[in-house]
């Protein structure tokens, strides 16, 4: 099907009764409450570990800090998977299933998602508090716009260069606001496809270890059609 056909009026309003816009929505209103959490956690946690691990007890809580944090990459990587529609690869590759704790423990700290992870938490915090103010800002002049007329009997509503003193000017400012708030959505939208890029560099191993395994099975197949034709060329008895 070509989209370049699609009507311009229903792809720019049709915004409004796609889940996905919502979906975008509450994934970049969370990443605010999130980003402070974890940079409250990772700052205590990393605070406390590294000053106390003179006595050993610092070494405890890192041994609990890591793997805390192998879980909250884990929910970061599942929220941009399920609301972003985001393909993530993995976060690690396969390991043998005979391997030591100390192997085990090797790998996790050589795996790069952990420290691309790691950062991802920490840039959480300010990418969140801009995504909120983007969106609370946002909200705000639109839903002042739309409601301008209910608002109007009581409230004096002025836009600093020009004050609305008629229920005339009210209703033309709310279908002013009616029209802008697709565009509003779009923006949120496009937003939200930048943190599905980002959590898609930061949270997965990469695409390197599908496309081997891709080139492997074809090779396979290439095999076992040579094969196949190789049998057909022989001189029947």
């Amino acid at each position: 099907m070509n989209t370049s056909n699609e009507d311009p009026l229903k792809k720019y309003f049709g915004v409004l009764g796609q889940a996905k816009t919502y979906k975008n929505f509450i994934y970049l209103l969370l990443a605010f409450p999130l980003g402070l959490t974890y940079f409250i956690f990772l700052v205590v946690g990393f605070s406390l570990g590294l000053s106390l691990i003179i006595i050993w007890v610092g070494l405890l809580i890192l041994a609990i800090l890591f793997p805390a944090i192998w879980l909250l990459i884990k929910f970061e990587r599942i929220q941009a998977i399920y609301l972003l529609d985001e393909s993530i690869p993995p976060m690690s590759l396969p390991g043998e299933p005979e391997e030591s704790l100390l192997q085990r423990t090797k790998s996790f700290f050589a795996n790069p998602v952990t420290w691309k992870g790691l950062l991802y938490l920490f840039l959480k915090f300010p990418i969140g508090i801009t995504q909120f103010i983007l969106l609370v800002t946002g909200l705000s002049i639109v839903f002042a716009l739309i409601f301008a007329p209910f608002a109007f009997p009581w409230v004096n509503v002025s836009f600093g260069f020009w004050e609305i003193d008629s229920l005339a000017e009210a209703i033309g400012v709310s279908v002013v606001g009616l029209l802008i708030l697709p565009a509003v959505l779009h923006a949120f939208n496009f937003i939200a496809v930048l943190n599905g890029k980002l959590a898609k560099i930061m949270l997965g191993q990469g695409n390197k270890p599908a496309k081997s395994e891709n080139s492997i099975v074809s090779l396979n197949n290439i095999n076992e059609n040579d094969s196949s034709m190789i049998e057909s060329f022989e001189p029947t008895e």
